[in-house]
């Protein structure tokens, strides 16, 4: 049976019961009487049971409250006898407190009494001090032997001395007793005071006694920290390590002012501290092997030399007018300096130094490195101008050709051997960054001069009547020369500035003159070479290239004749020219521009006849009047009619353009094979086959690509050229073609 169902109801449980009380009456066990019987009497025995130990707990429990009674009743008898005693002793405490005081007054005249008793045990030495002392200065006058064993003997007298005032106090009552005993040991505070002296006496000039006398200097060093242990173990301060530092100090003072009392410009007080190396190398070799480590000797010697020589330094440095009038003072100062630490370097010392002084000195460098650009500006103005009035003349000029000597002057040497002398004057004494920096200004200022020069030249190339019948190209070709040669001693100069300074900077100073310099220079070299090309081209320019593509240009061979006038032009350069790279540069230039001006009087006469293209200005040609200047109307008529002929008629144009071609490549190979090179001479030849057959050939044959590569700048003026002078390309094809073009260039 489940006995343990809820039942959510009062009707489920009467069921539920109901139920069970069947099955009971229907279980023949539960009919068994005499069974109903013993169970009866089981439970009524239980019951008895538990009632007597309720009973007997019941009980225990009155027993135990009884006793508890009982002990807190006996706790509070015993309480009152408690309060009863403390209040008797409060009493008997009130009664005896006259007898307390009289028992401190016993305290206190013990402990003076035990006092007087010390007192009374070190007295005999009261009697003896003066005659101590005596001996101890026979002892003091016998020498330096006798130090150490005179400082223990102070050190004694002294403690005696000080445990008597002590042990007399300093009480009013005991004031006239200590009197008297200060008075006995008088003779003990001078010689204290004598003996002392004399050893501090010996730091005045620490370096010479490490020097000559190390021993006693480390005697006398010993006595100092035996004196501050003790000092220490009195928990005293410690006075003698700083006493003898204070002395070191007023030593290095006075020596300073020894030195240079008699001196108040600052190159003179710079000279007269050249004995601080000196000093620092034996302060390191003899000095600080006898003194503690935690003196840090070097230190004290090094900030005392410090600030005796920025105190005589600063004031100068602070007059800037001064400094400006003197750069030397400055330089010297930077090099004294310099010098300074790199000795701390060299003894394995950190440069900590002069910070102060050094951070003052850079302030001046900008106005420094200005003085130095203008004194390299002064300079080279008149060696420029010395230069033009001697040496770049018509009588000097021809003089050096009919001697078949270099075609140069002197001012590239005078200029490099002025900068080489500053680089003597200065370069030991500037370091570092200082030297990098001068370095740089002196290559900036030689540039600007250099481009300068360059510039005046070339918008003032005298003509040749202002020679007196000189061509002008004798000239450039000087100028040229006379920069080749500079960048050749810049080369020189670059490599003996390198000597002084570090390795580790080297390939910044070869930066700097590299982009500073000798790229100015070689800038400077394209500029006249160009200027070259426009003036050996000019009758080219002016007289040939404007007839050709026209009626004349079927009769007369002007390609022969424009290679024939600048290849006789080349000739007398070559000779004169220092540099062979130079010259192949202006064979190359001279051929390009051939090129150029060829396409651009093509286009240009395009343009004239059937004004395409548009907006196209040429950039080589320098006569622009091809149907002529101050013409009639049927001369200029006629002309355009011939140009006319030729443009329009493929059959005339492309021979003729094949045979310019092949004089062009005829001259180079023969006679410019070697300045040209392989390269040029196939790109020379690429130039025209590619206008040549982008005109004859199929139109499909146009090959966008090759045009852009090979005429860049021009491409779409030519493309529209080649369009124009073929009848098989309409508009739609010219459109196409140029859209394409655009595309490519983009």
């Amino acid at each position: 049976m489940n006995f343990e169902r809820v039942f959510q109801t009062e009707q489920e449980a009467q069921q539920a019961a109901q139920i069970t009380i069947q099955e009971i009456l229907g279980n023949p066990r539960y009919l068994d009487r005499n069974k109903f019987q013993d169970l009866l009497q089981q439970y009524k025995q239980s019951n008895k049971e538990l009632d007597d130990k309720i009973s007997d707990t019941i009980k225990q429990q009155i027993d135990a409250i009884n006793l508890t009674k009982n002990l807190m009743e006996q706790s509070f008898v015993n309480l009152q006898k408690a309060q009863q005693q403390i209040e008797d002793m409060n009493q008997e405490y009130i009664q005896s407190q006259q007898d307390h005081q009289k028992l401190q007054q016993y305290e206190k005249l013990a402990t003076y009494r035990k006092n007087i008793g010390i007192m009374l045990d070190q007295m005999k030495y009261l009697f003896s001090v003066k005659e101590q002392i005596d001996k101890m200065n026979q002892q003091f006058q016998q020498g330096e032997e006798f130090y150490e064993q005179l400082n223990y003997k102070l050190i004694a007298l002294t403690d005696i001395r000080d445990n008597l005032v002590e042990a007399v106090g300093q009480g009013t009552e005991s004031k006239q007793d200590l009197q008297v005993i200060l008075g006995e040991f008088g003779c003990l505070q001078e010689f204290e005071t004598k003996f002392y002296d004399k050893l501090f006496s010996y730091f005045e000039d620490t370096l010479i006694l490490s020097i000559e006398k190390p021993q006693l200097l480390i005697k006398i060093l010993q006595i100092i920290e035996t004196s501050d242990k003790i000092k220490v173990q009195k928990q005293k301060d410690t006075i003698f390590k700083y006493r003898a530092i204070k002395k070191i100090k007023e030593g290095i003072d006075k020596k300073f002012y020894n030195k240079l009392k008699d001196h108040k410009d600052a190159i003179m007080i710079l000279e007269n501290c050249k004995f601080t190396s000196q000093d620092l190398i034996q302060l390191l070799d003899h000095t600080i092997k006898c003194f503690p480590q935690h003196y840090d000797i070097f230190k004290v010697f090094e900030d005392s030399y410090r600030e005796n020589i920025e105190k005589r330094i600063l004031p100068f440095l602070e007059d800037e007018d001064q400094v400006t009038k003197s750069f030397g003072t400055l330089i010297n100062l930077l090099s004294w300096l310099d010098s300074y630490n790199d000795l701390l370097s060299r003894v394995g010392q950190k440069a900590f130094s002069f910070i102060e002084l050094i951070a003052k000195v850079k302030q001046y460098m900008p106005k420094f490195l200005e003085h130095v650009s203008s004194l390299i500006e002064d300079y080279s103005g008149k060696a420029i101008s010395k230069d033009r009035l001697e040496q770049q003349t018509q009588n000097n000029i021809e003089k050096l050709i009919k001697n078949k000597q270099d075609l140069v002057t002197y001012f590239p040497e005078d200029i490099f051997h002025f900068v080489n002398q500053q680089f003597d004057i200065l370069g030991k004494k500037l370091k570092g960054e200082i030297m990098i920096e001068f370095i740089r200004e002196v290559c900036s200022t030689l540039s600007q001069i250099m481009k300068d020069e360059q510039k005046t030249f070339e918008n003032d190339v005298p003509t040749v009547e202002e020679q007196g019948g000189l061509s002008p190209i004798f000239l450039l070709t000087l100028h040229i020369n006379n920069y080749y040669k500079c960048l050749s001693y810049s080369n020189e100069t670059m490599q003996y500035s390198l000597k002084f300074i570090e390795q580790k900077y080297h390939e910044r100073i070869e930066q700097i003159f590299q982009i500073d310099l000798k790229n100015v220079f070689n800038e400077c070299i394209n500029k006249f070479l160009e200027k070259f090309v426009r003036i050996i081209t000019t009758e080219v320019s002016n007289q040939i290239i404007p007839s050709l593509f026209s009626a004349s240009w079927q009769n007369q061979d002007y390609m022969n004749q424009a290679i024939s006038t600048i290849k006789d032009y080349l000739n007398d350069i070559q000779i004169i020219m220092l540099n062979q790279i130079h010259f192949n540069k202006l064979v190359k230039l001279a051929y390009k521009y051939l090129l150029q001006s060829y396409i651009e009087q093509l286009i240009y006469a395009t343009q004239q006849l059937y004004g395409v293209p548009k907006g196209f200005f040429p950039k080589q040609l320098t006569n622009l009047a091809i149907f002529g200047t101050g013409e009639n109307s049927k001369q200029i008529k006629e002309k355009k009619s011939g140009f006319q002929m030729v443009l329009t008629n493929r059959e005339l144009l492309v021979p003729q353009m094949e045979q310019d071609k092949n004089v062009m490549l005829k001259f180079a190979n023969q006679d410019h094979l070697q300045q040209l090179g392989k390269t040029s001479l196939a790109n020379l030849d690429k130039y025209l086959t590619t206008l040549i057959n982008s005109i004859s050939k199929d139109k499909k044959e146009i090959d966008l690509a090759v045009l852009f590569q090979t005429y860049e700048q021009y491409a779409s003026q030519v493309l529209e050229v080649i369009i124009q002078l073929r009848p098989d390309c309409d508009a739609q094809f010219k459109k196409q073609k140029l859209e394409q073009l655009q595309h490519l260039m983009k």
